[in-house]
């Protein structure tokens, strides 16, 4: 079984204004959440939703979205499924520009719905063994712009390497994201987190101690 996570990083180093944002889009809402804050690094700030991490990917774009929005700025939501399914989705000023996945065919296992058991009435399951299909050889990737990521971000990073990340097949999907972070700038051990580790595992984390946690008076809490 391999890892499940989300985490948003923001082309800001106003973790304050982060903060307020980010409170902002959960005050009044009927289930409120809790998240853990990155200190800067390299020009980034990063957030980790627990409800986003449930996981939720409505959550996850609609609370990159608005942080992209509050912030003026460029946001990147990065997302894996089992290390099996490597996604992330840019948005700039509240506006979502791209949505890279890695693996198009991941949910073809469960895309076809078999035919009613005569015995018993009801589906016989999803697709032939219920499991999400693996990466393929070929490429599977859709989404991925090259350009955009690099103006948004100021990387000098070459076409060729950027797209060798992108489009070259992986064993852990995990590490398709890591390697884009490590070339724009994000922290790669950062990126590979979901606010479930750092619960599990913040003593093992790089600069955890500077960490900020939301709310501040209330302790860490997964589901």
């Amino acid at each position: 079984m391999g890892s499940t996570y989300d985490n948003i990083h923001l082309h800001s180093t106003n973790r304050e204004a982060i903060e307020l944002a980010w409170q902002h889009y959960w005050d009044g809402r009927t289930e409120p959440s809790r998240a853990f804050i990155s200190p800067a690094y390299g020009g980034w700030v990063s957030v980790y939703d627990w409800q986003s991490d449930l996981p939720d990917t409505d959550t996850l774009t609609e609370l990159a979205a608005h942080l992209s929005r509050a912030l003026d700025t460029m946001a990147l939501a990065f997302q894996v499924q089992e290390s099996a399914l490597a996604e992330y989705w840019v948005f700039h000023q509240g506006r979502e520009l791209d949505h890279y996945t890695s693996n198009t065919e991941y949910y073809a296992a469960y895309a076809q719905q078999t035919d009613v058991s005569a015995e018993t009435g009801v589906y016989d399951g999803f697709g032939p063994d219920g499991q999400a299909s693996s990466a393929l050889e070929e490429d599977n990737t859709d989404g991925g712009n090259c350009e955009l990521l690099k103006s948004l971000t100021g990387s000098n990073a070459s076409d060729l390497e950027m797209e060798a990340i992108l489009r070259t097949p992986a064993t852990i999907a995990d590490d398709i994201l890591t390697a884009l972070a490590s070339l724009i700038g994000i922290n790669d051990i950062w990126a590979s987190l979901g606010y479930a580790a750092l619960v599990s595992e913040g003593d093992t984390i790089m600069a955890y101690e500077q960490f900020h946690h939301l709310p501040p008076h209330e302790p860490p809490h997964v589901q």
